[in-house]
């Protein structure tokens, strides 16, 4: 699993794995490193993270979420310019995409479109996450690399960020729309993320584990305490693994291994864990 991992999440190679063939096309890959020089890297000064409004606020405002309802992801932005909504944009993606693939997309989708305006501009996501990947200059994701450039480009954009669901019109029908998207919105396509890559070979490598264990014939006794198989280990004390597995200083366990005459207590009982 983490051979093929490294094979199609990092090398950029395709691999078959159980059966399945996986595509590294499909995946979010690392992007090569910037091609901007550090010294004009200047994204610091026109993103902020406070939430305050600042004093050159401008008519036109920008609001982008993203959303996940039951596996479905969304991403949006409305344009409000003298308090009147002049734009809405929705797009839906892939249920194996993140919300914070949704954020950055409506994030690049909102910098384009105020990047044909040619007039000052002040977008505002509730992402803080989303905000600092831009302002990071050390960053492997295309999309946000792009969404970099753009910006750059137009230093009549400014981005900032809002606490959400604090009443903020703008945000409020960002988010209103981000949850439409997941049903109604455009068509878009990005790469899945690695994690996505990662659920889909351990389950692949969970469920023959998961058949022989259902099917197995040692063991019953964990099994009736942990039906369901994970690669987690559960910290359990030495004496709770005594007792669920039976492997301990009990008559029946003793009389296994020829160490004890008899598996029954000295009340009558037989002196398994349970008694």
């Amino acid at each position: 699993m983490q051979s093929t991992l490294v094979r199609v999440g990092h090398l950029g190679r395709n691999c078959d794995y159980k059966g399945i063939h996986f595509d590294h096309e499909s995946y979010e890959q690392p992007s090569p490193p910037s091609s901007i020089h550090p010294a004009l890297f200047s994204l610091e000064d026109r993103i902020t993270h406070e939430g305050q409004v600042r004093s050159n606020r401008t008519p036109i405002e920008v609001y982008i979420d993203g959303s996940k309802i039951n596996d479905q992801t969304g991403s949006a932005f409305c344009v409000i310019a003298n308090e009147a909504i002049t734009k809405t944009w929705k797009a839906k993606l892939s249920p194996a995409n993140t919300v914070f693939q949704a954020e950055m997309l409506a994030l690049k989708a909102a910098i384009e479109w105020a990047n044909t305006t040619n007039e000052d501009v002040n977008i505002w996501s509730d992402s803080e996450s989303s905000l600092q990947a831009l302002k990071s200059f050390n960053v492997k994701s295309k999309i946000t690399q792009e969404t970099q450039m753009t910006l750059l480009e137009n230093a009549r954009i400014r981005l900032g960020w809002v606490k959400a669901h604090i009443g903020i019109k703008g945000n409020e029908i960002a988010d209103t729309l981000a949850k439409e998207a997941t049903t109604d919105g455009i068509p878009a396509s990005l790469p899945f993320p690695k994690s996505f890559l990662k659920k889909q070979l351990l389950q692949l490598s969970l469920s023959p584990w998961q058949a022989e264990w259902d099917n197995g014939e040692t063991g019953r006794s964990v099994y009736s305490i942990i039906p369901k198989i994970s690669n987690k280990q559960l910290h359990w004390s030495r004496e709770c693994i005594q007792f669920a597995t039976g492997h301990g200083p009990f008559p029946s366990n003793l009389k296994r291994f020829g160490l004890h005459s008899t598996d029954y207590c000295g009340c009558g009982e037989i002196g398994n864990p349970l008694h």
